[in-house]
C-alpha cells in the first residue's frame, strides 16, 4: 500500500486538522473535543439518543462517553429521561442552550469539508462516497468475524 493510502486510513491528517478547526470552539465553550463530537452526534442522529448508541456508533470508550455525557448535563447542554418501558435506558436531548454552540460546530464541518475536498470532481466525491462505503462495510464484517 503506498504512503498516502496508509496515511489516509490512519486519519492522522484528518484528525490533525480537525482537532486544530475544533479548537477553537474548545476554548470559547469550555468543552473537550468529545462532548462536541457528543452534541454533534445526536443533532444529526436524531434516532440515536443513548449512550449506548453513541458507544456502539462511535466507537468511544464507554468511560470516555458516559463522563461526558454527565459534564454535558451539568453544563446544561443536554437533558436526560429515562424511558418510560425500560427504566435503565437514559434518552438524551440537547437544550436550547447548545444551539449557537452547534451552529458553530456545523459551520466548522462545513468549511472543514470545503478544505479537504477542494479541487475534487462532484464525480470523484461520489466515487469516494462508493468505495468508502465498500471499504466500511468490509471492514465492520472483518470485525464482526473476529468476535
Amino acid at each position: 500500500m503506498n504512503n498516502t493510502l496508509e496515511l489516509l486510513f490512519s486519519g492522522q491528517q484528518f484528525k490533525k486538522l480537525y482537532e486544530k478547526k475544533c479548537h477553537q470552539i474548545s476554548e470559547k465553550y469550555g468543552l473537550t473535543k468529545l462532548e462536541i463530537e457528543i452534541l454533534l452526534f445526536l443533532e444529526n442522529n436524531k434516532q440515536y439518543d443513548t449512550a449506548k448508541d453513541i458507544v456502539d456508533l462511535k466507537f468511544f470508550a464507554k468511560s470516555h462517553v458516559s463522563k461526558a455525557i454527565t459534564s454535558l448535563i451539568t453544563k446544561g447542554y443536554l437533558h436526560s429521561n429515562h424511558d418510560s418501558m425500560d427504566r435503565r435506558c437514559v434518552h438524551l436531548k440537547i437544550s436550547d442552550y447548545a444551539k449557537p454552540l452547534l451552529e458553530e460546530a456545523k459551520e466548522m464541518r462545513k468549511n472543514l469539508l470545503m478544505i479537504i475536498f477542494k479541487d475534487i470532481s462532484l464525480e470523484e466525491r461520489k466515487l469516494m462516497a462508493i468505495v468508502a462505503k465498500k471499504l466500511s462495510k468490509n471492514i465492520n464484517e472483518a470485525i464482526e468475524n473476529e468476535e
